[in-house]
C-alpha cells in the first residue's frame, strides 16, 4: 500500500495512566478510515497524534512527503468566526494560508457550492443551523487540498442532510487521493468508509474493510 501516514507503537499517557497504545497503523493513498470506540477509548489522543498535534510519548508517526507539511485537522470543537459570514470565515482561512486573491475566490465559491451553502454565504454563521455550521467547519479545512485529512467526529449533531453532504465531499477528496482518517459514533459515516477500526482501552480492538 502507498502509504500516506504510518503509526508505529505509538503511545500516550496522562497523569501516569495510558490512555493510547501502543497502536500500530497504516492509511493509504484515498484511503478513508473511520476509527470507532466508546468514550475514552482514546480516539481523539490517536488523531491528534496522526495529525501533529501531539506528540507520542513512545512510538513514532511518519507522514509521505506528500502529506507532510499540508495535514488538515478539523476537531470536534468548532472553529468558526460567528460574527463573521460563512463566505468570509473561509476566505479569511484562504489567505492565513497564503493563497492568492484569485484562488482563495474560487475555493470559497466551490465549497459553498459543494456543500450546499450557496445561500448562505453572506450570512453570518452565528444565523446558521448546527448541521451549517458542521458543513462550513470542514469547508474551512478544505480551502488548501490536504495531503491528509483528519476529523474528529465531523458528523457530530448534525442533520441528515448535512452529514450526506460532508460525507460525499469527503469521499470526492479520497478520489482525489487524499487520505481521511475520521473518529465516528455514527453507523452512516462508517458505511461510507472503506475501513473501520476499533478502539477499546487505547488498544487496536478489530479491523473491518468494507
Amino acid at each position: 500500500m502507498e502509504y500516506r501516514v504510518k503509526a508505529t507503537n505509538i503511545e500516550k499517557s496522562y497523569g501516569g495512566k495510558r490512555v493510547l497504545g501502543p497502536v500500530s497503523l497504516t492509511v493509504g493513498a484515498g484511503e478513508l478510515l473511520a476509527v470507532r470506540g466508546p468514550n475514552g477509548a482514546g480516539k481523539s489522543t490517536l488523531l491528534a497524534i496522526l495529525a501533529g498535534v501531539l506528540r507520542p510519548d513512545q512510538g513514532a508517526v511518519e507522514l509521505s512527503p506528500e502529506a507532510r507539511g499540508a495535514v488538515g485537522y478539523v476537531p470536534q470543537e468548532l472553529s468558526l468566526y460567528e460574527s463573521l459570514t460563512a463566505a468570509e470565515n473561509l476566505r479569511f482561512w484562504g489567505i492565513a494560508a497564503g493563497m492568492p486573491g484569485g484562488a482563495v475566490k474560487a475555493r470559497t465559491g466551490w465549497l459553498l457550492g459543494q456543500l450546499g451553502l450557496e445561500e448562505k454565504a453572506g450570512s453570518p454563521v452565528l444565523t446558521l443551523s448546527g448541521g451549517m455550521k458542521r458543513r462550513l467547519h470542514l469547508a474551512s479545512a478544505l480551502m488548501t487540498t490536504p495531503g491528509l485529512l483528519v476529523l474528529d467526529e465531523p458528523t457530530v449533531g448534525a442533520d441528515p442532510e448535512s452529514a450526506e453532504l460532508i460525507l460525499k465531499l469527503l469521499r470526492h477528496m479520497c478520489a482525489l487521493g487524499t487520505p481521511v482518517v475520521m473518529a465516528t459514533h455514527e453507523a452512516r459515516d462508517m458505511r461510507f468508509s472503506d475501513r473501520v477500526m476499533a478502539l477499546d482501552g487505547g488498544l487496536i480492538a478489530g479491523e473491518v474493510y468494507q
